[in-house]
């Protein structure tokens, strides 16, 4: 079933948070962002990705997403919108496929983004799946390195759930991320 691939898909690039989805009620988000794009945007007012005291907006949320799910964005990239996600880059490349093999998948972040304690916030993603009521999920963002990103707290249950082992999801690697 191509469900459980496309859900992981819509929130490890989605919220990817630093990030999150196609479509939002914002209509200054571009159609198809690119990484230097976001980064313009995250010097911005309204919620860049830079700084630790104001989250993200949701169409700077949208935009990461995109941008996580871009063939055409090096997965090198990438890894600055999901936390820990340096430890395998080519996890990009599972989540690229899986949005194109489910077209009739849909998912967006919606407001609010909600603070959730020093450098971490929560948001709403909802997931349409063909036939089916939409769902919605919580993702959580926080704040490392330097700017905002998808935490790893929300995408390795949902790559573990669907059998996908990745270094980015071991102790070691939370680990090493945290300075530990």
């Amino acid at each position: 079933m191509k469900f459980p691939k496309i859900v992981t898909a819509a929130l490890i690039a989605g919220a990817v948070a630093s990030v999150a989805a196609c479509g939002s009620d914002d209509s200054d988000v571009p159609e198809v962002p690119t990484v230097s794009s976001a980064t313009a945007a995250a010097s911005g007012e309204g919620g860049g990705v830079n700084d630790p005291d104001t989250q993200p907006s949701v169409a700077v949320l949208n935009q990461m997403l995109e941008e996580a799910l871009d063939p055409n964005v090096p997965n090198s990239e990438k890894t600055e919108l999901v936390e820990g996600s340096a430890a395998d880059p080519a996890i990009f490349d599972e989540l690229v496929k899986a949005k194109q093999d489910n077209p009739d998948v849909t998912y967006e972040i919606f407001p609010p983004v909600i603070p959730a304690g020093p450098n971490k916030a929560t948001v709403k993603v909802q997931v349409k799946l063909p036939d089916n009521p939409p769902t919605k999920l919580d993702a959580s963002i926080v704040y490392v390195d330097g700017r905002w990103k998808l935490s790893r707290d929300t995408v390795c249950p949902l790559i573990s759930a669907n059998n996908v082992q990745t270094p980015m999801c071991t102790d070691s690697a939370a680990a090493s991320e945290s300075g530990n």
